[in-house]
């Protein structure tokens, strides 16, 4: 929480972290490849996407509380570009394992789904002008996300 007071630094710190998480499992694991690469990447760009959309959703918050998020600074329309930017980057990447080989189509096959339904999202909460709509559009993102991954590890152990 008290990253939230330094703005776009703490948004990466708070990234930067998630996305560690899955290095860490790969390197316990003894398997850092590509793939655990990818979704290091994947989990940051989510997350900082995640991250600026939640400022962005309680500017009035920040000035409360002394907050430097992206929101309070350039405004919640430009914040809600760089969410949307990072969401975008997420989006492309999701296509990296299977595009070089490490992934197959059932990689292709889940991935599409989800960046169906998310995109959806993506698109909603960035243009959403109701906070609660645009906090049920990241509840939404994070569900598509974490089902995603757990259907996604149980193929795989199949």
């Amino acid at each position: 929480m008290k990253l939230k007071e330094y703005g776009l630094s703490g948004n990466l710190i708070v990234a930067t972290c998630l996305g560690m998480m899955f290095v860490t499992g790969g390197i316990i694991a003894g398997t850092l490849n590509g793939v655990v690469l990818s979704f290091a990447a994947l989990a940051f760009f989510f997350d900082l996407g995640e991250e600026i959309a939640s400022d962005a959703m309680d500017v009035k918050g920040d000035l409360v509380r002394s907050s430097e998020s992206l929101a309070k600074r350039w405004g919640r329309d430009r914040a809600m570009t760089v969410a949307g930017l990072n969401y975008g980057i997420f989006f492309t990447l999701t296509i990296l394992p299977f595009l070089t080989g490490w992934l197959g189509y059932d990689y292709l096959f889940l991935v599409a789904i989800m960046d169906l339904v998310m995109i959806s999202c993506t698109l909603t909460l960035v243009r959403s002008r109701v906070i609660e709509e645009g906090r049920v559009q990241i509840r939404r993102l994070y569900l598509a996300w974490g089902i995603f991954v757990i259907v996604f590890a149980v193929t795989r152990i199949l």
